[in-house]
């Protein structure tokens, strides 16, 4: 460490002088590593969101009231038209009592099921269809958009049918419980249009139940007449279909001639395998043969005295020859002739030394057995070659043959079964025909029935409209009221920030060591009370038994003020009994806090590595560091041991060591320094910190083994008046 204040000077420390540095203690308060935030919502949580976010929360309360006062400001007064029918009963009911009083009586049961019917015939599509062809549908709804048409639909379809949902919509049918009435309204904008919509829908409805309970068997046996035989032409047009999709007139007959050919396959299939085994035995048996026999086999052999290229009787006999017409032609004692006489003693003398040796020669020639195993194995290799083919062949025949027989079979299957139901269809048909020509001609003679529904009140409608203009109204102000209610427990169960120092204990399980509002920023400002207490604070607790000297500010990232607290922390370390106190800043270099101090760094011309330079200031014994990133506390390259000499010596050197560490740096160097000093404190900073880094940084110190004391807050400020805030 290198002090540049003058006149300071620091005692040296050998670097295993470490008898008074305490061990690493426990934490003081109870360990929440990896402890999650507790759950619960409080009252106070939804007035303090509704403090801080009052602004949207009015938006949200405003909007729903604003839409339902307009809404009920451009809504006009709708007119209902009303009209009663009483439903009576006759022989259409199966339970009334006959006339001659033998029969049974009608009970309420039935009564109230014939009413319900009624109703339902009364609200039907068909009822309502022909309302609004009566009436008109650009008549009933001007303003109606039809959606556009899709599939087979037509325009027309889809604007009845969106007509039909909107005419039910302004529709309402009632049935008496406890008697035999129909009560049918209709709600319009216009009193004449409700009225003659539903007098519309009563004319219809007494056409409706006119046709369907007319005397109707015979149409129904035509129709049924009609279904059937649309059935049988379709059933036979799938029998058709049947026959094309599978080529063939008669199923039977073609599965007969499939499983005479495939049986035709599988003789085959079985000759083949006896042809291909006798091929590849013959094959075998060639190419055993083959490989025993030689290449080469004898041919001939000769031995003669002569050896090759040997031209001496040839040569005497030519000089005898030469010697005799010589002698006939000169003297015995001829020169030449003599010179004749020596070569043919030399030609004679050469022939007995040639005749002493003896030649032979032996003459083999290639085995003729080879070129007919040859050509014998070639041959059974092309004869199996072509078996395997047609075995081949013959497999996938086979196999379209067995796939074919199956279609064949469900192809039969179903052909039986459409065949069933013609056949039955045919028989249903031949009755019904019999049975509809005698059904009409009874119809003929029967008397039409009497109707059993009463028109008791035709449409009306009052002369005043009733609106639901303050209906509309207080549902907007209840709207508003859920929304902004909602969006207030939305908001408070999201917010991420502490806004009071009771919501960060409750988030961080620690307790709040201080609160603070506004720090001083000079040197010669008055000392804060809060600072005071938390000064105070400090140096009555104890870690192992001994009052901290090392206490380090850890931040959890933004703008926390935690450099301002540290440096007004210092100020009363160095305030209170002439504390020798020093400020290390781990985030800057320190320039700004000499600089709020009244003092500036200088040149030194020695610096020991490692250690950290220290500045005099203007307030009494209070230090400052500068550049102390760059010393053994959080260089990598320091070992454990130099960095507690260092500490070691600051602890001598000072009564009080405040240190800024960085914001939530996981290197080794940072976590080592947590772990040596004697107290940790979390800045947490109201209305910025977020809660899960702070909790990251908190698990962060403990999981590095640093002594976590609690932490401090700063930025408080009034969220909630003190009465209410006394009352929570």
């Amino acid at each position: 460490m290198n002090a540049a204040s003058p006149g300071s000077s620091l005692p040296a420390l050998r670097p295993q002088d470490q008898s008074f540095m305490p061990d690493v203690a426990a934490p003081l308060v109870a360990d929440p590593y990896g402890a999650r935030p507790p759950l619960g919502l409080r009252l106070s949580d939804l007035l303090i969101t509704l403090r801080l976010r009052w602004k949207p929360l009015v938006a949200a309360f405003c909007l729903p009231v604003a839409l339902g006062i307009g809404g009920a400001m451009l809504l006009k007064p709708r007119f209902t038209a009303d009209s009663v029918l009483m439903v009576l009963l006759n022989r259409e009911s199966t339970t009334v009592q006959d006339v001659s009083g033998i029969g049974p009586s009608v009970v309420s049961v039935e009564l109230l099921r014939v009413v319900r019917g009624e109703a339902e015939i009364l609200g039907s599509d068909d009822v309502l269809r022909r309302a609004l062809r009566r009436i008109g549908i650009s008549t009933l709804f001007p303003d109606l958009k039809p959606p556009p048409a899709t599939g087979n639909s037509t325009p027309e379809e889809m604007e009845m049918a969106a007509a039909v949902d909107a005419f039910r919509r302004v529709l309402a049918i009632e049935a008496d419980t406890n008697a035999n009435i129909l009560r049918a309204r209709v709600t319009l904008p216009d009193r004449a249009l409700a009225i003659q919509a539903l007098a519309a829908v009563v004319d219809s409805y007494v056409e409706r139940r006119g046709e369907m309970y007319s005397d109707e068997n015979s149409r129904l046996l035509s129709a049924e007449l009609s279904r059937y035989a649309d059935r049988l032409r379709q059933t036979e047009a799938e029998i058709a279909a049947l026959r094309d999709q599978y080529g063939v007139l008669d199923i039977g007959q073609e599965m007969s001639l499939t499983a005479t050919r495939l049986d035709s396959i599988r003789q085959r299939q079985d000759g083949l395998r006896e042809q291909q085994v006798t091929a590849e035995s013959q094959l075998a048996a060639a190419r055993q043969r083959l490989a025993a026999e030689p290449e080469r086999v004898f041919a001939s052999q000769e031995a003669t005295n002569l050896a090759p290229n040997d031209d001496s009787r040839n040569q005497l006999s030519r000089l005898l020859l030469e010697r005799e017409r010589m002698a006939r032609q000169y003297n015995p004692d001829y020169p030449p002739l003599r010179e004749m006489e020596g070569r043919i003693a030399a030609a004679r003398a050469a022939i007995r030394e040639s005749a002493r040796a003896t030649y032979s020669t032996t003459r083999q020639v290639r085995n003729p057995n080879l070129e007919l195993l040859n050509q014998r194995v070639v041959t059974l290799e092309v004869e199996a070659d072509a078996l395997k083919r047609q075995g081949e062949e013959l497999a996938r025949q086979r196999t379209e043959l067995e796939a074919r027989r199956t279609e064949l079979v469900q192809a039969d299957t179903r052909m039986r079964a459409l065949q069933r139901a013609r056949e039955g269809m045919e028989a249903v048909t031949r009755q019904l025909t019999t049975r509809e020509a005698a059904t009409r001609m009874e119809e003929d003679a029967r008397r039409q029935r009497g109707n059993t529904i009463t028109v008791v009140q035709p449409a009306t409608a009052p002369l005043e409209g009733r609106g639901i203009r303050r209906l509309v109204a207080l549902g907007g102000i209840a709207g508003g009221i859920a929304l902004s209610a909602g969006l207030a427990l939305l908001l408070t169960l999201t917010r991420r920030v502490f806004a009071t120092p009771a919501e960060a204990e409750r988030g961080l399980s620690l307790p709040a060591l201080a609160s603070f509002g506004a720090l001083p920023l000079a040197r010669d400002a008055a000392p804060v009370p809060e600072v005071a207490d938390l000064v105070a604070l400090l140096l009555d607790a104890r870690v192992n038994r001994r009052r901290p000297c090392l206490v380090q500010f850890v931040s959890a990232g933004g703008d926390d003020g935690g450099d301002v607290l540290a440096r007004a922390v210092a100020m009363e370390y160095a305030r209170r009994n002439n504390t020798d106190t020093l400020l290390i800043d781990l985030r800057t270099d320190g320039a700004a806090h000499l600089a709020a101090l009244g003092s500036e760094p200088r040149e030194v011309e020695e610096r020991v590595p490692g250690n950290v330079l220290v500045f005099s200031t203007a307030v009494p014994n209070l230090w400052v560091s500068f550049d102390a990133a760059h010393s053994h506390l959080t260089d990598p390259m320091a070992t454990q041991e130099q960095t507690l000499n260092l500490l070691a010596q600051l602890r001598q050197a000072f009564d009080a060591v405040v240190v800024i560490g960085p914001q939530a740096d996981e290197s080794y160097p940072m976590r080592r320094l947590t772990s040596l000093m004697d107290l940790n404190l979390i800045v947490v900073r109201g209305e910025r910190t977020i809660g899960s880094r702070a909790r990251a940084l908190r698990d962060w110190v403990l999981g590095a083994g640093g002594t976590l004391l609690g932490f401090v807050y700063t930025g408080q400020r009034r969220v909630l008046p003190p009465i209410l805030s006394r009352m929570l």
